[in-house]
């Protein structure tokens, strides 16, 4: 079950992380690329 359970967290990790790279990559428009990951996730 735990591992079950890091597997998920460690995603969710992973998709945050994602989003601010994103995010902070393209500084003009943040909001529209977060909506666009959320949507995605």
């Amino acid at each position: 079950m735990s591992q079950q359970l890091n597997k998920v967290q460690k995603r969710r990790r992973r998709a945050a992380y994602l989003k601010r790279k994103k995010t902070a990559a393209r500084s003009r428009a943040p909001k529209a690329a977060a909506a666009s990951a959320e949507s995605a996730a």
